[in-house]
C-alpha cells in the first residue's frame, strides 16, 4: 500500500514538472517570436572554449543565454563580468540553480534582450537562428561602441559586417 502512495506521488510531482516546463517552453516561444531553447552541446562549447579566448576585462553578455553554460564556460577562461538574459524561464530557472550550485559568479535575468542597453558590453555572444539574428542588426548598429564583438554561433547576420568565420561560429567586429 505504501508503494502505492509513494508511486502516485512520485507520478504527481512528475506530472508538475513536465506541466511547468511545456507550459514554460509555450509561453518561451511566445513571448520571444518562435526562437527555442536548445543549448550548445559540449562538443560545440568545447569548440567555442578552444577558439574564443576573452580577456579578464571584457563585459560579456550572451542573448538568450539558457542555462548559462557558456557564461560559465567563459568565467573558466578568467572573465569576470559576465550577464545573460533569457526569457524561457524553465531555462532561466536552470540557469539560476546551476550557477548556485557550481558557485558561478555570472549574472542572469529573466527578462528579453532586445528591451536591454547592450552599449555597457563590448562582447556579446548569441545562438539564436538566423531570422532573430536579423532583426537585431538594427539594436545592433544602434547601440555597440567601435570595438565590441559579437560572437555568432552557427548562424550568420546576414547583409551586415562581413565576419571572421571559425569553425561554426562568427565573429562580427563593430
Amino acid at each position: 500500500m505504501i508503494w502505492i502512495i509513494i508511486a502516485l506521488i512520485f507520478s504527481f510531482v512528475l506530472t508538475i514538472i513536465v506541466l511547468i516546463y511545456l507550459l514554460s517552453l509555450i509561453i518561451g516561444l511566445i513571448w520571444a517570436r518562435g526562437v527555442p531553447f536548445v543549448s550548445l552541446s559540449k562538443k560545440q562549447l568545447r569548440a567555442v572554449d578552444k577558439n574564443i579566448k576573452l580577456k579578464p576585462d571584457d563585459k560579456v553578455v550572451d542573448l538568450g543565454c539558457g542555462d548559462a553554460r557558456v557564461l560559465r564556460m567563459f568565467e573558466k577562461q578568467g572573465v569576470k563580468d559576465l550577464t545573460g538574459y533569457e526569457i524561457n524561464f524553465w531555462a532561466y530557472l536552470l540557469a539560476k540553480i546551476k550557477n548556485k550550485l557550481l558557485k558561478s559568479k555570472s549574472k542572469v535575468y529573466f527578462k528579453n534582450f532586445k528591451k536591454v542597453d547592450l552599449s555597457e558590453y563590448n562582447v556579446i555572444f548569441c545562438y539564436l537562428l538566423d531570422y532573430y539574428l536579423n532583426s537585431l542588426k538594427e539594436k545592433f548598429d544602434k547601440e555597440l561602441k567601435p570595438g565590441t564583438k559579437i560572437i555568432s554561433h552557427s548562424f550568420s547576420i546576414k547583409n551586415w559586417h562581413k565576419p571572421e568565420k571559425i569553425e561554426r561560429m562568427f565573429v562580427y567586429r563593430i
